[in-house]
């Protein structure tokens, strides 16, 4: 294997398939799919790819549920070397329009199911997208191509395409400072620094049973499902959706040693009816992170899991790759959280430092802005050299998170410098929703804050000023917010006001508008 065909991120599928190739790789349902399976299809899958035009470079979004098709593309797209742009599958035609012209993306793969998804505009214009491609059916239709019956038709790849330290593997969307999403460029080395480590970070082996009942389009589900079954050689059981009871009953029937979620999934796992103590103690670790998780919930899932089991909170972001601290939840004596609320210490190979608004580093116990540097951070924003400048500032990621680092090297976040709202583990940035909103004729003024949820950490809450004479009612703006934005995005309540509370600059201040969360929503 040369340097350069070790940086793709395929070769971790075709090492498994040599090595144990029988054993099994993914459990969907009844379905069985060993490591040479696996391999077989994704060979099959970058012939079809090939054929339709998809190489070395060419950036491919990917649209599809979580189900094994989705893994046997993106390791296809690997294989022949593509940069791959994984995209929510609740994104509305808007949205995904966006997210293709913001990433330049050339080809999008899309499950059959998913085509509505696609608006015809972005098919006939004249932009970066060559080809549309559908899983699922294997009939060409107007504007899309078959990957079905392209694969049909074509040679599989046997060999891994070369690809560079350098390359861009990865084209992840996220906010960046301006609150459009952008394309987080990273690269081949930034996924080897983070993604090839975590399986050792968490102590994973060929023998854990994962339990994915995550999105796999983003980097929690890539890193520590996907990737993490592909690196370690451990069985995968996908689930296509979250739900507790389904969650409980694959983790006592096919015996899951490892669950990532998200808080909101595991504290409906411990809410639900008839789970009893040590009802999980297949489990003998779980990861979570995505949003704070509170202190109650883990002492919770440690008394539903057996007594041996180890509970990993953590702190990433996709600028950086994936992790950056990891923290053991542990208890004293009185049953109290070791260390809470802390997101960890740094892991091997990172620095992480506190910084003030000059870039000046703090000391221990100085709150700041979190900074990270390492192999693990992002080349940059797609096409977006002014939002990289501004987050990569002398080698350092500026993170948007306020918080400190103790004198023992455990960091806590006290405070975000975005306005970024995590709905449970799904990242909601206001503008997003209140662009929605003030496309609707009558609106004036637009700012969407977080508001505290018990379920799910925090959930948008807009509040709207109208024109002078217009009369537009909530229920109107809710009807347009569900054509125009995914379900998680949508606002949870919205408050009319004769006109938003400003400072002395003109900027509305939101601030002023968390004050007023008390106040009764308009129905």
């Amino acid at each position: 294997m040369t340097r350069e065909t070790e940086y793709n991120r395929a070769k971790h599928l075709l090492s498994q398939a040599r090595s144990g190739g029988n054993r099994i790789a993914i459990e969907y349902g009844k379905r069985r799919i060993s490591f040479a399976e696996l391999a077989d299809m994704v060979r099959a899958t970058a012939g079809g790819l090939r054929a339709l035009g998809v190489g070395h470079g060419s950036r491919v979004g990917v649209m599809m549920p979580a189900e094994p098709q989705f893994i046997v593309v993106q390791q296809a797209l690997h294989l022949v070397g593509a940069t791959i742009s994984p995209l929510n599958i609740y994104y509305r035609p808007g949205e995904l329009a966006h997210a293709i012209e913001s990433c330049s993306l050339e080809y999008v793969v899309l499950h059959a199911d998913l085509s509505d998804r696609l608006p015809q505009s972005v098919r006939n214009s004249a932009n970066s997208l060559r080809s549309a491609i559908l899983c699922g059916t294997t009939e060409d239709s107007a504007g899309f191509s078959s990957l079905d019956a392209a694969v049909a038709g074509a040679e599989p790849v046997l060999d891994a395409q070369p690809v560079a330290a350098t390359d861009i593997a990865m084209l992840l969307n996220t906010s960046a400072t301006t609150g459009k999403s952008k394309g987080v460029m990273l690269t081949a080395a930034n996924l080897a620094a983070n993604y090839d480590a975590t399986p050792g970070w968490l102590g994973l082996t060929s023998e854990d049973v994962i339990l994915c009942a995550l999105p796999l389009y983003n980097t929690f589900g890539l890193n520590q499902c996907i990737n993490a079954m592909l690196v370690s050689g451990a069985r995968l059981i996908l689930l296509p959706r979250f739900d507790a009871g389904k969650c409980i009953d694959a983790i006592q029937r096919s015996g899951c040693t490892f669950m990532p979620a998200v808080p909101t999934m595991l504290q409906k796992i411990v809410d639900f009816p008839g789970l009893r103590q040590g009802g999980l103690h297949t489990l003998r670790l779980i990861m979570t992170g995505g949003a704070p998780v509170p202190a109650p919930l883990l002492q919770r899932v440690l008394t539903a899991t057996s007594a041996d089991a180890r509970i990993l909170t953590g702190y990433g972001l996709t600028e950086g790759a994936a992790l950056v601290t990891l923290h053991e939840v542990t208890c004293d004596g009185r049953g109290e959280l070791t260390h809470g609320r802390t997101i960890g210490r740094v892991l091997p190979g990172i620095d992480l430092a506190v910084m003030d608004d000059a870039g000046a580093t703090l000391p221990a116990g100085a709150t700041g802005e979190l900074v990270v540097r390492g192999p693990n951070v992002m080349a940059g924003y797609f096409n977006a050299p002014q939002d990289t400048a501004q987050a990569l500032q002398d080698g350092w990621l500026r993170t948007g998170d306020i918080g400190y680092i103790d004198e023992d090297g455990y960091a806590y976040i006290v405070d975000r410098k975005k306005d970024v709202i995590i709905r449970g583990g799904q990242n909601i940035y206001p503008a997003d929703i209140e662009e929605a909103i003030y496309a609707i004729d009558g609106v004036a003024e637009v700012a969407v804050v977080a508001q505290a949820d018990e379920v799910l950490g925090e959930v948008p809450v807009a509040f709207v000023a109208l024109q002078p004479g217009a009369s537009v009612s909530p229920s109107a703006i809710n009807a347009s917010c569900e054509i125009l934005l995914a379900s998680y995005k949508r606002p949870c309540a919205i408050h009319l006001l004769d006109e938003l509370p400003k400072g002395p600059t003109g900027k509305i201040l939101r601030r002023a508008l968390r004050a007023r969360l008390a106040t009764p929503a308009v129905a």
